[in-house]
């Protein structure tokens, strides 16, 4: 049943409370009422009815004749007034009271309080007629209520933000050693380049290395021979000057040159084309020059024949000079500190030892997120995620991560606060959205909390944003989409007994109770479970299922005996030896 079907403007029954009076009167017997449901029953936080009374023909109800009737929940010294009505004769034709009578319907919806519970709806009666006021005796029209509605487990289902950090990362670094023409060995000035000082930071980290590849290269001005010499001599001046970094930093691997990938090309043809492209000489020369390259002339001749078409080496030596070079390429991965470290450090800030400017230091920016994911205490989290975002305020699952502690903490407004923030940042994001949800439902705004919930289960699929979809739908008195939506949320707490709840209050005993016993398998401490498990058994008279759950259920939680002895479920079985049984296990 949808919650549209609970939610209606608060009629007034004032049909069912003119023949409530007329019972009770002398001239008008033979009145009778109907209420439906009797008892009356909690949906979506409120309580509708409907009621039918037959008034038979020559019942006495007289023109110039008025009723007034108040309609109230009593409930020992407790009432709780739902509304009063005043009903006139004159509204019924005369003729047809006298040889029809009437059948008349109404209904009507009030919202649910606490302290109904265990009372009585009941009307208080007054008859005027001609100027004259009697008082006629209450009327009880249906105990309240059934609440097994609001058994549900409610409990919020907080997202927490996911972090990226990993242990080891892999790392690609490349670097240029630069060399004068016909000079192989390493100049002074290239240790200061910003990519070489890189790698020798590498090697003071102890990073491990995966792969390291040397490419030797020459000018392809000169002899052929006197190139393959450069080259190759040029590769193994760096490989040499690698091995000693690794040596100085107490590497005990990577030393044998037979781990190096290593090459060396004499004459660098293919720079020169890349590097001739980038100049202004004629486009006819630059054709020719390609087709030399590409010939298969002699490697002496093909340089002389180059040389004459550019005006020789001189000419061309911005274009030379880029070629003398050895590239180096390292593949490794960095070796991030430990959990063990990254814990040593959060305890000491939250200890006080070190400040927050200390914590920055010591730990990277996925670090110091990491280390909020590792706490199981929501304080903890909470100054930690707090100093996170003194210095990374931009980042999301921060805010995200204190709305959702403020949820667990019941601190609604701040919550909201921190989650608006974070969807200003990060607006589609499954957590931000669910988190919200969780406010909008704190909030009772029901449908802006199922909008939320449906737009997070769309982004990613998680039994958390299930779950609380669940919860509105059951609030709502949706319980067929409650019961799918439970379906959805897993092995979460609480999803299968809410599953169970969802079923036996769209009357699907059966699905109910395998939904209930689930939820019993997986945590046998459940005591609710029992309980609906043994409401199962009052409304299929299943007496022995209903009396070994109650029995159950008071056992792991004293305070459901109380509950059972005026829950209107158990009201056929109330008077038993065995449920009396059941409450003194």
């Amino acid at each position: 049943m949808r919650a549209t079907a609970y939610y209606q403007k608060l009629g007034l029954p004032a049909l069912l409370l003119s023949a409530a009076l007329l019972t009770h009167c002398a001239k008008f017997k033979g009145t009778t009422v109907t209420i439906n449901p009797n008892p009356l029953e909690v949906h979506a936080d409120s309580v509708r009815y409907s009621g039918k009374v037959t008034i038979p023909p020559k019942s006495g109800f007289r023109p110039k004749s008025t009723y007034t009737g108040k309609l109230v929940i009593k409930n020992g010294n407790q009432r709780f007034d739902i509304r009063t009505v005043t009903i006139s004769a004159d509204q019924y034709p005369k003729k047809q009271l006298k040889k029809e009578g009437a059948t008349l319907t109404t209904q009507g919806t009030f919202a649910f309080q606490e302290g109904m519970d265990g009372g009585m709806l009941v009307v208080e009666n007054s008859y005027e007629r001609k100027g004259k006021n009697f008082d006629l005796p209450d009327f009880d029209l249906a105990p309240c209520c059934i609440t097994t509605s609001r058994l549900v487990d409610a409990r919020p289902q907080v997202l927490f933000e996911q972090h990226t950090y990993v242990s080891k990362r892999a790392i690609t670094m490349e670097a240029t050693f630069q060399f004068p023409q016909n000079v192989y060995l390493i100049q002074p000035g290239e240790y200061e380049r910003q990519s070489i000082k890189e790698i020798v930071a590498f090697f003071q980290k102890k990073f491990p290395a995966t792969s390291i590849t040397l490419a030797g290269y020459a000018s392809p001005e000169g002899r052929f021979r006197r190139n393959q010499f450069l080259s190759l001599n040029r590769y193994k001046e760096v490989q040499k000057w690698l091995i000693e970094q690794m040596r100085k930093e107490g590497y005990k691997e990577y030393l044998d040159s037979s781990f190096f990938k290593v090459s060396a090309t004499p004459q660098d043809w293919e720079g020169f084309k890349q590097n001739l492209a980038q100049t202004s000489l004629p486009e006819n020369v630059k054709q020719q020059v390609i087709q030399v390259i590409a010939s298969n002339l002699d490697p002496d001749a093909k340089e002389q024949k180059v040389m004459q078409l550019v005006g020789g080496p001189k000419e061309v030596e911005f274009i030379l000079a880029p070629l003398r070079r050895t590239q180096v390429r390292l593949e490794g991965y960095s070796g991030r500190l430990t959990d063990s470290q990254i814990d040593s450090i959060a305890n000491a800030f939250l200890s006080g030892a070190i400040s927050q400017d200390d914590l920055h230091k010591a730990l990277l920016q996925e670090e110091l997120y990491y280390v909020t994911t590792r706490q199981t205490d929501d304080q903890r989290r909470e100054k930690l995620l707090k100093a996170y975002a003194a210095r990374y305020g931009q980042d999301h699952r921060a805010l995200n991560d204190l709305g959702a502690i403020a949820i667990r903490a019941g601190r609604i407004d701040e919550a909201a606060d921190y989650l608006n923030s974070a969807s200003r940042l990060a607006s589609n994001n499954p957590a931000v959205l669910n988190n919200l949800g969780l406010v909008y439902a704190a909030r009772k705004q029901y449908a802006q909390a199922a909008q939320n919930f449906q737009a997070s289960y769309a982004a990613r699929p998680t039994p958390e944003a299930a779950f609380n979809l669940g919860v509105i739908y059951e609030k709502t008195a949706q319980y067929s989409a409650a019961a799918e939506a439970f379906g959805n949320a897993g092995d979460l707490p609480g999803a299968q007994y809410n599953a169970g709840l969802s079923r036996l209050l769209m009357n699907d005993l059966a699905g109910a109770k395998v939904a209930l016993e689930r939820a019993i398998q997986q945590d046998p401490n459940n005591a609710l479970a029992y309980y609906v498990l043994a409401i199962v058994g009052a409304r299929s008279a299943d007496n022995n299922l209903l009396v070994t759950n109650l029995r159950r259920a008071v056992q792991k939680n004293r305070d459901l005996a109380q509950k059972a002895q005026k829950d209107l479920e158990f009201r056929k079985q109330r008077d038993s030896s065995e449920f009396k049984a059941a409450l003194n296990p």
